[in-house]
């Protein structure tokens, strides 16, 4: 080892998609809060027209499943780490560095990965996002690049970088067009393959000097705009004696393990200390998993720890958990994680899950324990020593029911009053007959029992009678009670006290709506009494004429007695008078006054209807009618 770090590097491990898919990249997870990690998605998109579809392009050449595997990848990593890169080719099957513009495709599975990224990462919160290598683009393709990230992920950075094949003016000159457009680059860097080699001296390798010039005025040009430099990439072949030699080449030239593997590491460490010196910080491993047989990853190293240490990071124990629950999520160390799954996590590890969850406004769930391989746990708990942990959450379902009433009842067997509010799921809801009194006058009545078992959010509808209070005050008695809603009373049309006879006056049918208060329908006594007729003296005026030979007509004097209507009787008296003529010198005209009384008892009728809207104002004119009907019997009974 030539070299040693003079800085604090940190070393940035690129996860690319045609890495080993059974999980091994989860090795990584330990090591997180100390190194970096990259996540590459790549496109196929040589031979897509630019009709093509977003299904289309998902379907072609795999496209869909290779952006699934490393949308799980990014969520493994992303809740432990601090920044996550995350780095887009978009071809795969000719060098992105010929790209000379952006077609439909490639901008249709960019937009959909990105809002894939988006709702995993809270719309592109800890991200550095961004694109490398696309030497020949043009201008006008880089921002519709940038664009659509910055819109997709607005809490993003952004990075630039490129191979050495790409001059610093260029590179400047797509920063300035991208600012001038409102849009600022955070990161920029190149990848570190010299061409056509490492310089090699006695075992030991160094950037060409030409490189390390060019290295330098980007990281100038950088500082001068306030943004960050960092390497993207250094590679070698892995296990290749030669590795130095054209270090981008994917064939070996002279594989000699392990000798080769310790060689790999010895010039990591040598270029990682050249860079260290010259005050970069972020150095990128390409590529972590490999390709075609790892030729510049480190994954299949057995040295691959050394290279750790070298850099500061000393390995840690770790425990492999397997979680299990209904509720998709827990936490690790207060980071929030998906149930259902096997991590690794750096030890000691707290493990933690939410008492109480939401599924929606009438579904939650309530935690009722956790099993740690079969022995009883609490809802947070500690991991300190290495092994395999089988961790299940048990659940308990719980449903929102709305109750129509507020009643007595038996829940699961136990009287308690029943309201609305959360319930077991399973729980048996018996509600038994009884009488709730909302009221001085009114009451709910339940007649019959009713059953419910809560298996889903929703509502009890408790079957009642609503029922008033009655009671009616009649001459001979009172009608009371509870009367259900809509109930008919039908009133006696006449009724009898002491032989006295009684007429309802009035409709005879009560229709019960609502609570009835003494009320006292009007009853009228129609009984007659007494009739007589008085003789009087019969009054005599007589009228002497001095002329014999003339017919003299008497003059007739009419008097009566006035109608007097009182509080215990009605008399009626009326005078008729009979009248005779003589043809004589003397005439007499004799007046006869009869007195015809005829006696009718009255009856004090009082009407109270609290609230009784069948009583009205309008019986007063019925009352009216009535004794005026009397008035004119008697009358006619006289003239007879």
């Amino acid at each position: 080892m030539a070299y040693s770090p003079t800085g604090d590097p940190i070393l940035l491990l690129w996860l690319v998609p045609w890495g080993p898919s059974n999980g091994t990249y989860t090795n990584l997870l330990p090591y997180l809060p100390r190194v970096m990690v990259g996540v590459v998605f790549a496109f196929h998109t040589d031979g897509l027209g630019n009709g093509a579809t977003l299904q289309e392009t998902l379907a072609y050449d795999g496209n869909g499943y290779w952006i699934s595997e490393q949308l799980s990848k990014l969520q493994a990593v992303y809740n432990s780490s601090s920044v996550v890169f995350v780095n887009f080719f978009l071809t795969t099957s000719t060098w992105r560095g010929y790209l000379t513009s952006v077609t439909q495709p490639q901008l249709l599975l960019l937009n959909y990965t990105l809002m894939q990224i988006a709702s995993i990462t809270n719309r592109g919160e800890r991200l550095v996002v961004g694109v490398s290598e696309m030497n020949d683009l043009d201008d006008y393709g880089y921002y519709q690049v940038y664009s659509l990230i910055r819109q997709d992920l607005p809490h993003a950075q952004l990075f630039y970088y490129t191979d050495l094949g790409q001059s610093v003016s260029s590179i400047e000159s797509v920063f300035t067009y991208l600012r001038s457009n409102g849009i600022t680059l955070n990161y920029l860097g190149y990848d570190v393959y010299p061409y056509p080699s490492y310089d090699y001296f006695n075992g030991q390798v160094q950037i060409p000097g030409n490189f390390v010039s060019q290295i330098s005025a980007l990281q100038s040009f950088a500082q001068q705009n306030g943004v960050n430099f960092f390497i993207g990439e250094v590679g070698f072949r892995d296990g290749d004696v030669l590795g130095y030699e054209n270090p981008s080449a994917t064939a070996y030239i002279d594989f000699n393990a392990p000798v080769g593997y310790q060689d790999t590491i010895n010039y990591y460490e040598d270029v990682i200390s050249q860079l260290s010196s010259m005050g970069v910080t972020i150095i990128g491993i390409w590529n972590y998993n490999g390709w075609n047989g790892d030729p510049f990853g480190v994954w299949y190293n057995p040295y691959f720890g050394q290279l750790l240490e070298f850099v500061g990071i000393k390995p840690i124990e770790t425990a492999n958990i397997e979680v299990v629950s209904p509720v998709p999520v827990f936490y690790i160390n207060g980071s929030k994680y998906y149930t259902n799954g096997t991590y690794t996590v750096a030890l000691p590890v707290n493990i933690s899950f939410d008492s109480l969850y939401y599924i929606n406004g009438s579904v939650r769930m309530i935690l009722e324990g956790v099993e740690v391989n079969g022995l009883q746990s609490g809802g947070s708990f500690m991991v300190s020593k290495p092994g395999t942990y089988q961790i299940i959450a048990k659940y308990l379902t719980q449903y929102y029911v709305m109750v129509n009433l507020n009643v007595s009842a038996y829940v699961n067997g136990v009287k308690e009053e029943l309201t609305s509010g959360w319930y077991d799921m399973g729980t048996v809801i018996q509600v038994y007959p009884q009488v709730i009194h909302v009221g001085p006058y009114e009451v709910y009545n339940i007649t019959t029992s009713y059953s419910f078992i809560v298996n889903n959010p929703g509502s009890i509808q408790v079957p009642y009678t609503v029922e008033y209070y009655v009671k009616i005050m009649l001459p001979n008695g009172t009608i009371a009670g509870w009367y259900a809603n809509g109930s008919v009373i039908n009133l006696p049309k006449t009724v009898y006290v002491n032989g006295k006879e009684y007429v309802l006056v009035g409709p005879d049918q009560i229709v019960v709506n609502g609570p009835i208060v003494s009320a006292r329908p009007m009853y009228v006594q129609v009984t007659t009494t007494s009739t007589s007729t008085t003789a009087t003296t019969p009054t005599t005026s007589t009228t002497t004429s001095t002329s014999s030979a003339n017919y003299q007509a008497s003059q007739t004097t009419t008097s009566s007695t006035a109608s007097t209507i009182t509080s215990s009787t009605i008399t009626i008296s009326t005078t008729s008078t009979t009248i005779s003529i003589s043809k004589s010198t003397s005439s007499t005209v004799t007046s006869t006054t009869t007195s015809t009384t005829l006696y009718v008892t009255s009856t004090t009728i009082t009407s109270t209807t609290i609230p009784y809207s069948s009583l009205n104002t309008s019986s007063a004119l019925i009352v009216i009618m009535f004794l005026l009907m009397l008035i004119i019997l008697a009358i006619l009974i006289s003239k007879k």
